[in-house]
């Protein structure tokens, strides 16, 4: 059994980015911290998902060839939040955000990559590319035998049974045998699954956002942080006006760490409670939640009983994603989030379980779906799509060729019909409702338009197609039979509903004054964003950000310099 520090300079209560990001920095700035995780593995939600982090002006993007500044990033930002709007905080993301790139990549083992992703609100003033940044592949040998300390990914997002592939990597793979670049990453990612599997282990590389959970592990414990899972926070010491400990939860006993300086919020928010799944998310019932078994808001309900107050006033209080549901052969339950490929593009359409008609631009960024879907009240929804399409793109946890459908049809996860009248009668659809949507779609498509919902006329929606198809990268008639369907719903990818912090994300009290040595990042601090998403990796890049923010502060007030450091 390890030894449990008793103090600490700091502590940090979760191990998603925001945690994770704020213990190494405040670690690589002098002070002794402790990380308290309350599940038996590291990486919270960020290591389920697409590992995006959203940052203007980022010093990535001239290696595109994209011209950004602060400027035309605060204007987009104006225009896509309006009236959620916080100067103070987006000017200090503004100011921090590229300042804890390059920190973080020039101290520590995170790396990010370029890419020219555009921004989710393409008509807004000041919108532009590259402000997502990816993260780049990790050989999880580099943790030794801390490797399985770090979460795993959605098993089904990757190949096999733990192969990781990001998206990039995805799309060359599957023209293996079209160019020897394609096959030699394919052969080389296969030869080094194989040997991991032959060493009966999962897959060691890591891609997407369950690298970024490794290369912050690995940045974390480098950096000397305390990392102690399997340790739940439940209450906050507070004691001369300020936060002075935490009490925990580990190997059946409570315990207390006692903090010098202050005390990081990083638990994850709400996802998995389902007293307050009710209360701020209910809009969710009929779907499902992808986030960790660790998302209980242990951040939240702890500052709540020192005065904190979680804001009630967002334009959303969860992200929302497209997913399906289905049940592994060992009995589990699996869900898949559509993020990448099947339904942006062609050859596929989204129809609501009520009445077999379209609803929404299939195409567009997740929490447009899931904004659409709850105010036109659609719950249950069919993806439908021809063969031509699950061949070469996939459906949801289906993999496109050379993997085949068949067990996924045989498991109940996926239906299939020789026609669409007959896959109607699969759904308890109306076959003449069902027919006469395709129809229409398929007579537009043809001509690569969408009249019902301008699917294909954005530029995400083009970004995120097929680029070798035309006229529209997103639109196919569906005529290659047999036809399939699964059952989508829309579903949460995080909470974003958290504590009203100040633009150093300093706790706030019912006064409105700062809880001195109280601190929170992620998803315990209410989004700068307010439900809004202005593009990929738009809770990624503020929760890293912020828990730098945080940590410097922290840093700042042990050396004596007051918060004018950060």
């Amino acid at each position: 059994m390890i030894a449990l520090p008793e103090t600490a300079d700091m502590v940090v209560i979760g191990s998603g980015a925001a945690g994770m990001t704020a213990a190494t920095v405040g670690a690589l700035n002098g002070l002794d911290v402790v990380l308290l995780e309350a599940a038996d593995v590291f990486g919270g939600t960020t290591a389920f998902s697409g590992g995006g982090v959203w940052i203007p002006a980022n010093h990535h993007q001239p290696a595109l060839g994209i011209a950004d500044d602060r400027a035309s990033a605060r204007t987009y930002l104006e225009a896509v939040l309006g009236n959620f709007f916080n100067a103070a905080k987006i000017d200090t993301y503004l100011d921090k955000s590229g300042e804890m790139l390059a920190f973080m990549e020039r101290r520590t083992t995170v790396r990010l990559t370029p890419s020219d992703i555009p921004d989710y609100a393409p008509s807004a003033a000041g919108w532009n590319q590259g402000r997502c940044l990816l993260t780049a592949d990790f050989d999880g040998n580099a943790l030794g035998t801390d490797f399985e300390r770090v979460r795993p990914p959605i098993r089904e997002m990757g190949l096999f049974k733990s192969m990781q592939v990001s998206p990039a990597q995805a799309v060359a793979m599957q023209g293996w045998n079209r160019s020897l670049s394609a096959f030699r990453l394919t052969a080389s990612r296969m030869a080094g699954y194989a040997f991991d599997r032959l060493r009966g282990r999962r897959g060691r590389h890591m891609a997407n956002g369950n690298a970024l959970a490794g290369r912050l592990f690995k940045s974390a414990r480098d950096a000397g942080v305390h990392l102690i899972e399997k340790a739940r926070a439940c209450d906050l010491v507070f004691d001369g006006g300020r936060v002075t400990g935490v009490v925990f939860e580990h190997g059946g006993a409570r315990h207390t760490v006692k903090t010098r300086q202050g005390v990081v919020l990083a638990s994850g928010g709400f996802g998995q409670d389902e007293a307050m799944r009710q209360k701020w998310l209910h809009q969710s019932a009929a779907g499902w939640s992808l986030q960790p078994e660790g998302s209980r808001g242990d951040g939240i309900r702890m500052a709540e009983k020192l005065g904190g107050r979680l804001n009630p006033d967002n334009a959303a209080n969860g992200i929302w994603v497209p997913a399906s549901r289905y049940q592994r052969e060992d009995g589990s339950v699996g869900l898949f989030p559509s993020l990448f490929f099947d339904r942006h593009c062609p050859g596929q359409i989204m129809v609501d379980a009520r009445d077999g008609k379209r609803f929404v631009d299939e195409s567009f960024h997740y929490q447009n779906f899931g904004e659409v879907s709850l105010e036109k009240g659609v719950t249950r929804i069919w993806q439908i799509a021809d063969a031509e399409a699950v061949a070469r793109y996939g459906l949801g946890a289906i993999k496109p060729a050379p993997f085949r459908p068949d067990k996924w049809v045989a498991s109940g996860y996926a239906r299939k019909a020789a026609s669409i009248s007959e896959l109607a009668r699969e759904l308890g659809l109306d076959p003449l409702a069902l027919s006469d949507t395709v129809e229409r779609f398929n007579r537009h498509a043809a001509d690569g338009r969408d009249p019902d919902f301008g699917r294909g006329t954005n530029a995400y929606d083009t970004y995120m197609g097929d680029a070798g198809h035309g006229p529209n990268p997103s639109l196919r008639p569906l005529t290659k039979a047999p036809y399939y369907a699964i059952e989508v719903r829309p579903s949460d990818l995080g909470s974003v509903q958290g504590l009203d912090t100040d633009e150093y994300a300093r706790v706030l009290g019912a006064d409105g004054a700062p809880i001195a040595g109280l601190y929170a990042a992620g998803l315990d601090n209410n989004s700068i964003m307010r439900g809004k998403y202005p593009g990929g990796g738009a809770s990624l890049g503020p929760a890293m950000t912020f828990g730098y923010i945080a940590a410097l502060d922290i840093a700042a007030r042990a050396a004596g310099k007051g918060r004018d450091h950060v």
